[in-house]
């Protein structure tokens, strides 16, 4: 049955049509269906530009059991005229791990016009794990955008050592954006400046629903990666400050408590 729902999705990919490619990409990505990436592959090279955008975003997500031949036509797709093409040829790079994609990624981060492909850049090298890129992403700390300096600094946590923590100091001292700032805090947090969960606790305590959501993405972050050796004696704390924003932005209540939980397995485990 799923094999005849797959080939018909297949057909809509080939039909030319973009009303019917960009659902059909979706439904395969739902799939699973891996067998449809060489008919992917071909629709990197579609005349229209959301067409290439799902299909380099559907790579990333099926394409992993064929990288040898899905990175490069991701990576030659980081020249595509459209950033928004650009910008998710380089999303799935990252979701895909695919190494050999750090310096044509570097390259955008330092020179794109668009702060969208610049910012994918920036996330895309944390995830690639090359340390040979911090020293960009020293550089992008300075960026104009706001969104390209907070993924920077996300990615600078994941890839530097310790010796960077006066580095980023400096960046927090001078820095006007609190998102960035979080960011930031929580890299030092990452590379063992244990001290900086107070200061970044201090900005949730504070912040509107805006930032609030960020920081929490952010604690979302550090439960799931590099995950900081202190983390697991700052839980309880770290729960106290988020009962508190659940109270203030009911919005957010489902996140917090998922957050909750993952801080209290991580306390669990060090006992």
């Amino acid at each position: 049955m799923q094999e005849s729902i797959i080939d018909k999705l297949l057909e809509q990919c080939r039909d030319g049509n973009p009303i019917s490619q960009a659902p059909a990409l979706q439904e395969l990505v739902d799939l699973k269906a891996s067998v449809a990436v060489p008919v992917i592959l071909d629709l990197l090279k579609s005349p229209d530009e959301g067409i290439r955008f799902c299909a380099a975003e559907a790579l990333g997500d099926l394409g992993v059991k064929e990288i040898e031949s899905v990175g490069p036509a991701l990576i030659n797709l980081l020249a595509d005229p459209e950033g928004l093409v650009r910008s998710g040829a380089t999303d799935s790079l990252g979701i895909l791990g695919y190494k050999p994609a750090r310096k044509p990624v570097e390259s955008l981060l330092l020179t794109d016009p668009d702060p969208m492909v610049r910012a994918s850049a920036a996330e895309t090298l944390g995830d690639l794990g090359d340390l040979d890129a911090v020293e960009s992403l020293k550089l992008s700390i300075q960026d104009a955008d706001e969104t390209v300096r907070a993924y920077a600094a996300n990615s600078l946590g994941l890839l530097g050592t310790p010796d960077l923590l006066p580095q980023l100091q400096a960046y927090i001292e001078s820095e006007s954006s609190l998102k960035v700032k979080a960011e930031l805090l929580a890299a030092k947090y990452r590379l063992g400046a244990a001290e900086d969960i107070n200061r970044l606790l201090n900005l949730l305590e504070n912040a509107d629903e805006d930032l609030a959501t960020v920081i929490l993405n952010i604690f979302t972050d550090l439960t799931e990666r590099k995950i900081p050796s202190a983390i697991a004696v700052d839980a309880t704390k770290i729960c106290e400050v988020l009962a508190l924003v659940s109270q203030r932005f009911l919005m957010l209540a489902g996140q917090v408590q998922n957050l909750r939980g993952q801080f209290k397995r991580l306390e669990s485990r060090s006992n």
